[in-house]
């Protein structure tokens, strides 16, 4: 009996076995490619980067600035946060927040007529986020400017939705852009 007849045979006596053999089949090629191709470049970079990190610590430990211990790792993240703290403005500093917005989308030729903020408490923190809402409308070129610069701000805004809109009037070539973005600021002085 040839290899030929032997698999049609098998075949006509069961046609579950071989279909699911080929399938499991199938499914060990997609992991393997999966594997192949998807996932050992990601580990690659992942190595090379740890490699490079591990080269800057050992670096910076010869020329002594490297945290050695970790009480000197706990002394550099409080730091940190201490900086990190410092960099959200005092609530009083709200206004100057809506100034610089109102400034911004003057520069880029855009025009907000009305903020809307909603301030909330942060539990157990001395911090406020406030979220605001506006509307501006302009040419795409003007818009993007007004984002850009939202993104550039030394401030700490988180951009939570943009909503991009046309106009009805395809010879304008107007855009509306619905913003919602929130930020923090301490209820407490430094």
């Amino acid at each position: 009996m040839s290899g030929h007849s032997l698999l049609r045979a098998a075949w006509r006596m069961n046609k579950t076995v071989p279909v699911m053999l080929l399938l499991l089949l199938l499914i060990d090629l997609g992991a393997w490619a999966g594997l192949r191709f998807r996932l050992e470049p990601r580990l690659q970079a992942l190595e090379q980067t740890y490699l490079q990190r591990q080269e800057e610590v050992r670096r910076l430990q010869k020329e002594g600035r490297a945290p050695r211990q970790e009480e000197d790792g706990l002394i550099l993240a409080e730091q940190d946060l201490a900086t990190f703290r410092q960099a959200i403005p005092h609530r009083a500093e709200l206004s100057g927040l809506l100034g610089e917005l109102f400034t911004l989308a003057d520069e880029a030729g855009l025009l907000i007529d009305q903020i809307g903020y909603d301030p909330q408490t942060l539990e157990g923190r001395p911090f406020l986020r406030y979220s605001l809402g506006f509307s501006v409308s302009g040419s795409y070129l003007q818009v993007k400017r007004f984002v850009h610069a939202l993104e550039e701000s030394p401030r700490l805004i988180a951009l939570e939705s943009l909503t991009l809109s046309g106009t009805d009037d395809p010879d304008a070539g107007d855009v509306t852009l619905n913003i919602k973005l929130s930020t923090l600021f301490r209820t407490e002085e430094p």
